[in-house]
């Protein structure tokens, strides 16, 4: 047995003899196809990284520019000037301008949509709302407050059927019931500026279904009650 077992060792160590043989050969004849490819794969590591630690770099001058640009505007007891606002925008357009493609510069986009309508540039709101939603996800729920914004902006200009659309939008984001509740409120309020007092009621109903809000559901109730009138 002891024969054997010498007999097998010795023939593996052969094989591995045999075969580093090989591999030494290989790696003296090919000593340039070696170093080429290794080479390349030292490249591609060190690619890999310079854009990871770019990317981290990148996204943080971007979100240390939002942090200056948020906090120039925001005040304990919420009241802001013309001036502040000002200000502000032009922080967050050279955000977007200096860092497009980062995070910070897709929700500076909607910021600017809440500043813009609180300025009164509706058309500049709009604007800035559709470029957040442009580059924002579907499960962003900044997502469904721009539409809100969008329905909003529209209303304002009187364009109630693209209001519509915008509040319909919002339906497709998963929003909770209190969201629920004020869409369908939102809804049944531009119905009613058109004049379509039945679809008014429809979404008065629906959204007297989904609140929870006891001062929400008398001011919807009392809507209710003065549509009744038109039928």
């Amino acid at each position: 047995m002891a024969k054997i077992i010498v007999k097998k060792d010795l023939k593996e160590q052969d094989q591995f003899v045999t075969f580093s043989t090989k591999v030494i050969q290989y790696a003296s004849t090919n000593k340039r196809k070696i170093y080429l490819f290794s080479g390349i794969f030292v490249l591609i590591l060190l690619l890999s990284a310079g854009g990871y630690f770019y990317k981290q770099s990148y996204e943080k001058k971007a979100q240390e520019m939002y942090s200056l640009a948020y906090n120039s505007y925001r005040t304990v007891n919420g009241d802001t000037d013309k001036e502040t606002y000002t200000k502000a925008v032009g922080l967050y357009q050279e955000l977007i301008k200096k860092y497009p493609r980062s995070r910070a510069a897709s929700v500076a986009s909607y910021n600017l949509g809440n500043i813009y309508f609180k300025l009164g540039e509706i058309d500049k709101s709009i604007d800035a709302y559709n470029e957040f939603l442009r580059t924002s996800s579907k499960n962003n729920i900044l997502t469904m407050f721009a539409y809100y914004g969008l329905g909003y902006c529209y209303e304002a200009q009187k364009k109630y059927d693209k209001a519509l659309d915008s509040f319909s939008n919002i339906g497709l984001h998963n929003a909770g019931t209190f969201y629920l509740a004020m869409n369908y409120n939102n809804m049944a309020r531009i119905y009613e500026e058109m004049n379509k007092h039945d679809k008014a009621q429809e979404y008065y109903e629906k959204a007297l279904k989904q609140t929870t809000d006891p001062v929400m559901e008398r001011l919807i109730k009392r809507k209710m009650s003065t549509l009744s009138y038109y039928k």
